[in-house]
């Protein structure tokens, strides 16, 4: 009862506030703008070996920052100095060890600085400088502190090919989104790809139940003459899509990324937020007639092997020595930029999570269905659909 009461409160607090952003605007001198977060990985986003975080500044054309280093062994903190000058950037990244040190080169464009480290130690043997991206994290934080507005229902063709040789793909947006939500995804989508399948995506009210809102695209693949389509949804879309099945929707796979499957303990407590206290969100309780229902669906559980989940898992710590927590996250380091950081603390008594669904939660623990990947480190709920920042996942649905 207490963690119960504690987990209102805070959210009560959070909801009160406003959604505060620490972030100040992108900092601007004479022609240039660079936004004050960066984040890169190097290894595969599945084991991560070396996680970077920045934090820059710039003053008339001088960069400096700080920046963070997470290892499989350590965190490591260092310091960033160099020069902008018509997008080009040249920096040094001192960590105080020569195992970490670096230059940086490289152009930065819209939300991305492409270059090359060039290591003061080689990380490995014969391997002194990798080609790397830095990305902007600053504006993929979802705000929740202004009402989601409820969606008119869209059926929409993106890429058509008259020859296809695979299944037609229907991308399922989550919670509060729309299907602007794909439009980093879509952009990406190779030649390839869209010469294989048939592309559409389907907007739905997510306030709406989420059996109504299955039924109306069970309606609409038959409607476009669709036959076992592959399913690509996000967070509450991926129950759209199941629900979609309940209704006698035939599929070829269903893939899903940080879809509440045993749903999410942050649904017991919408009815302090009136906007998300819906049919649609309220379906996500844990112990809510759509979650029980669906756990023994026969149709539902007669297609659990055409499943395929994915989870992402946020990041931080306890700093004893400051008495503070800190996120591997810079966007999120004071834990009130946006309810997700802060679902993800009050959520972590159930388990690591993404910020709004447990990881048990995203890959259906239990259910019998597919994991693909491993859980996507550092990659928080809202950023599993943007490939700069979630690359495996790109990878995985390219390759579908």
């Amino acid at each position: 009862m207490k963690k119960i009461i504690l987990l209102i409160f805070s959210l009560y607090c959070f909801i009160i506030s406003g959604c505060s952003d620490d972030t100040a605007d992108p900092v601007k001198t004479t022609n240039i703008e660079l936004s004050p977060y960066w984040e890169m990985h190097i290894g595969s986003d599945s084991v991560v070996t070396h996680h970077y975080a920045f934090e820059l500044a710039v003053t008339n054309g001088q960069i400096t920052g700080t920046a963070e280093l997470i290892d499989t062994n350590y965190r490591h903190n260092g310091t960033v100095t160099g020069t902008i000058i018509n997008n080009a950037i040249t920096a040094i990244v001192d960590f105080g060890a020569d195992a970490y040190d670096f230059r940086f080169v490289g152009i930065k464009s819209d939300q991305i600085i492409s270059g090359k480290l060039i290591f003061t130690a080689p990380i490995d043997a014969g391997t002194d400088t990798l080609d790397v991206n830095l990305v902007s994290t600053l504006n993929h934080a979802l705000n929740f502190g202004e009402p989601a507005p409820p969606n008119p229902y869209l059926f929409n063709p993106v890429y058509i090919t008259p020859t296809p040789t695979g299944p037609p793909v229907i991308f399922v947006h989550g919670m509060g989104g729309s299907i602007a939500e794909w439009q980093s995804i879509l952009s990406t989508l190779s030649d390839g790809f869209k010469s294989r399948h048939n592309v559409y995506t389907y907007q739905y009210n997510w306030q709406d139940s989420l059996m109504i809102n299955g039924r109306v695209l069970r309606d609409s693949v038959t409607a476009n003459g669709l036959v076992d389509p592959i399913l690509i949804a996000h967070s509450m879309g991926g129950l759209v899509s199941r629900a979609y099945v309940a209704n006698g929707g035939q599929i070829t796979k269903l893939v899903t990324f940080g879809t509440p499957h045993l749903g999410t303990a942050l649904a017991n407590i919408l009815y302090l937020k009136p906007d998300l206290n819906t049919p649609g969100p309220k379906d996500m309780k844990p112990a809510g007639e759509f979650i029980t229902g669906m756990r023994t669906n026969s149709l539902d559980v007669s297609n659990r092997n055409k499943y395929y989940c994915i989870a992402g898992r946020m990041g931080g710590h306890f700093d004893t020595t400051h008495h503070q927590w800190v996120w591997n996250e810079p966007y999120y380091k004071d834990a009130q930029n946006g309810i997700v950081c802060t679902g993800w603390m009050l959520l972590l008594p159930y388990g690591q999570n993404d910020g709004l669904v447990s990881e048990s939660s995203s890959l259906f623990d239990g259910g019998g269905v597919n994991l693909p990947l491993q859980t996507q480190l550092y990659v928080d709920h809202m950023h599993l659909v943007y490939p700069l920042l979630d690359p495996e996942v790109m990878s995985y649905i390219e390759g579908l």
